[in-house]
């Protein structure tokens, strides 16, 4: 064997066996109750952003706002107050004509017993489903933050793949160099080393930006400056989930936000049909007033009045809105537990497909991957094979390695989407573009 051969052999083994710990090697399976992450920082990101975050200060100013109304809504009508001078006569004659007087009047609206407090209820629902807009933002708010977070981890471990190939690919050129140099090399074999240490650069540049992009989005969720640093110290790890679709429907629907606001919108539907049916009642008002008519006795007045609702079509119009929408809110309950339980069962069939490809990988591909290296150095060894197979055998190596590390970045993402119980749909395995290629870092 030259020497050449052994340093060849030397290099790959030592590589793919040795000194570099590739961080993309299957990893045992924990606790499905676990989080794909658990990770401080990710944690304190999170809990940063629920305070900080932009949009959710907004809704919560929104949801103040909505919380004073039901008190405005339960409110009697301001009182009204006038100042009337009558004069008999074209002179002033306040004293000298009895028909002359200065009059202090006052007035005050009274809507039918219950409609106030049935207009207060009204509001209360509003309020309440805009508290659910903003859990509905938290939970987003959350679950942006995670896959963001994950896609971080992803693009530092891919870049510290490419580091680890870069060193590989250099170490090879050299001895592609040697070798011809001598005359036991052939120059295609230089040529195709020099590509893949030139496309290494180009792989780096990608990982960078993908890297600043996603440091940039958290800052963005979490109200930091634009150039605040991100640190990350966590690996990205396979959790199978264990819990059924049932399970997770009915955990889900404690806390998904449009079912609440679905229920609220039903109940305040239900105020507005007893309003609508108030509307046929008269509503009153009383007057009093004092009148001064300077030196004869002053005249007082007090009265009530009743409004008279005659437009009997107007009344049943809106009352057949109210009901409308209570049956319009009873369908959009429904539909949000349908959608609801499609959506659970689509990212749980994601999940399993998920962890089905990355176990295939982590514990198939990437070790028949490394055996194939292996034979192909030693049938390089002996003459069986050109040198091309082993840059071959190599390239589809680090390429399965890159996309077992998308599959466990996806497969985090898809629980973060599964957590955050949005009724929109999410994205689908982002490894299906490069699975079964093992090209993905070429």
């Amino acid at each position: 064997m030259s020497s050449s051969f052994r340093i060849v052999t030397v290099v790959v083994f030592a590589m793919l066996h040795g000194g570099v710990a590739p961080a993309q090697e299957a990893r045992a399976p924990t606790s499905a109750a676990a989080p794909a992450f658990a990770d401080p920082l990710l944690d304190a990101l999170v809990a940063e952003a629920l305070q900080s975050n932009p949009d959710l200060l907004a809704l919560q100013e929104n949801l103040l706002a909505a919380r004073a109304r039901p008190e405005q809504a339960r409110a009697l009508s301001d009182p009204m107050l006038s100042v009337v001078y009558t004069n008999d006569g074209w002179s002033p004659s306040l004293g000298t004509q009895g028909m002359t007087t200065l009059a202090f009047m006052g007035s005050q609206g009274l809507p039918y017993p219950g409609k106030r407090r049935l207009r207060g209820d009204v509001a209360a629902r509003e309020a309440g489903e805009v508290e659910q807009q903003l859990e509905r933002a938290r939970l987003g708010v959350v679950a942006e933050v995670k896959r963001a977070y994950y896609g971080l981890v992803q693009s530092r471990e891919l870049l510290e793949l490419v580091r680890e190939q870069e060193q590989l690919w250099q170490q090879i050129e050299g001895v592609a160099r040697a070798r011809y140099a001598v005359g036991q090399g052939a120059q295609p074999d230089v040529l195709r080393v020099q590509i893949e240490v030139t496309r290494v650069e180009q792989l780096r540049t990608e990982q960078q930006t993908e890297g600043q992009v996603r440091v940039a989005e958290l800052n963005r969720l979490t109200g930091r400056p634009a150039a605040s640093p991100v640190e990350t110290v966590g690996r990205l790890v396979l959790h199978p989930i264990s819990e059924d679709l049932d399970g997770a429907v009915e955990r889900l629907s404690r806390i998904v936000p449009e079912l609440r606001s679905a229920d609220l919108a039903q109940e305040r539907a239900g105020f507005l049909v007893a309003l609508a049916s108030k509307e046929f009642k008269p509503d009153f008002s009383v007057q009093a007033g004092y009148m001064n008519r300077g030196g004869l006795d002053p005249m007082w007045q007090a009265g009530l009045g009743v409004s008279l609702p005659l437009s009997r079509k107007r009344l049943s119009s809106g009352r057949a809105e109210a009901e409308a929408q209570v049956r319009a809110s009873a369908r959009l309950a429904e539909s949000v537990r349908l959608q609801l339980r499609f959506r659970t069962e689509e990212r749980l069939a994601q999940l399993l497909a998920s962890e089905k490809i990355a176990s295939l990988y982590g514990q198939g591909i990437i070790p028949q991957g490394r055996m194939a290296v292996d034979a192909a150095v030693a049938n390089y060894q002996s003459g069986k094979v050109p040198f091309i197979a082993v840059l071959e055998a190599l390239t589809t190596l680090y390429g399965d390695r890159a996309t077992h590390l998308m599959l466990l970045a996806n497969h985090s993402c898809i629980r973060a989407s599964l957590e955050e119980a949005s009724l929109e749909s999410s994205s689908s395995l982002a490894a299906t573009r490069s699975m079964g290629s093992g090209r993905s870092m070429q």
